[in-house]
């Protein structure tokens, strides 16, 4: 089930998915495989604390690397809903997805189901260090937790105050920052805050294309994507966005930025790369990149040895279809 998008991108979803194959990789190309799954398999979301990093996805499905991303096993989730979204921070991992479902707990082997105030699909979930976690979902659905999960507040918004008809959007992806801000992204082109750990929002932008993905480095740069190639740029930590302009029409469903000034934006049938911030892009055109779509990004460290030492490395990893786990290539 392609349960994290709206009905538009999940028709092109899955006309890319009777159109797939699974090309073999070469150092080359702009993903090398790392995982793949059944051909009816799907991850929706991977996230790395340390060297543990957990992918989820359809049917309750947990993957779990203990080595920086370089091999994943399988764990036992006891639901068999998707999970569409996951959160790792100071020790804890929480889980979010269909029906409202949450698992909360200290590793992938103590999570436990933990009372939900929804049964809304929740689309994504994010933990800050200080124990406040936020969860999004269908129909404006937001849930506000202060003990890393353990417990949620459900808050109701305002709609009308947001939009013109007070439509309540989808909400698809959630950013929080270091001072424990959060920026929230979904349909119209929405981007919502809040400085008081969701209380009160206000309107950061505002427009047509749904926004899938948004992430917010620490200098305060930030991007977002979604629909129709849209990629919205920040430098100001969200409080204004900036059209990007580039060649795509592609369905972008995550984002991802390095200090460095690296970026990686993914989605359905489509790569593209920038390495100035997010402020020009090019398209990676490739048959493992044509034929296939990928969700979410995140970024392992992955360790080797040799004979000077151990060389830590930053890793870029992308989660999808088939249940295939990527390294984006440089």
């Amino acid at each position: 089930m392609i349960s994290r998008l709206p009905g538009a991108l999940q028709s092109a979803l899955l006309a890319a998915m009777l159109a797939a194959s699974n090309a073999a990789s070469t150092s080359e190309e702009p993903v090398s495989v790392i995982r793949t799954g059944l051909p009816h398999d799907a991850l929706y979301d991977v996230v790395f604390a340390g060297d543990q990093g957990y992918a989820v996805g359809a049917h309750g499905h947990l993957l779990v690397s203990e080595d920086g991303g370089t091999l994943w096993s399988d764990a036992d989730t006891a639901v068999d809903v998707a999970m569409l979204g996951a959160a790792a921070a100071a020790e804890r991992l929480i889980l979010a997805g269909q029906q409202g479902k949450i698992l909360a707990g200290t590793s992938a082997q103590t999570l436990a189901l933990v009372e939900s105030p929804t049964s809304e699909r929740l689309l994504s979930v994010a933990l800050h260090e200080s124990g406040l976690a936020v969860a999004v979902g269908g129909f404006g659905t937001v849930l506000i937790s202060e003990d890393a999960g353990a417990t949620w507040r459900q808050e109701f918004l305002d709609w009308m105050e947001f939009h013109p008809e007070g439509l309540e959007a989808h909400l698809y992806d959630i950013s929080i920052s270091e001072s424990g801000d959060i920026l929230i992204c979904g349909e119209f082109a929405m981007i919502l805050a809040s400085t008081d750990r969701g209380k009160t929002w206000d309107v950061r932008h505002s427009g047509d294309a749904s926004l899938m993905g948004i992430h917010i480095d620490k200098s305060g740069v930030g991007l977002a994507v979604g629909q129709d190639g849209t990629i919205l740029r920040t430098t100001d930590n969200g409080a204004t966005w900036q059209a990007v302009e580039t060649e795509s029409t592609a369905n972008l469903l995550d984002v991802w930025l390095s200090p460095e000034g690296e970026a990686v934006a993914i989605g359905i049938r489509s790569l593209m790369r920038s390495s100035d911030m997010g402020q020009s892009w090019t398209i990676a055109k490739d048959r493992s990149i044509d034929r296939t779509w990928y969700s979410a990004l995140a970024s392992g460290v992955v360790k080797e040895d040799n004979e000077n030492g151990s060389l830590s490395m930053q890793t870029v990893y992308a989660v999808g279809q088939f249940g295939n786990i990527v390294t984006i290539n440089e």
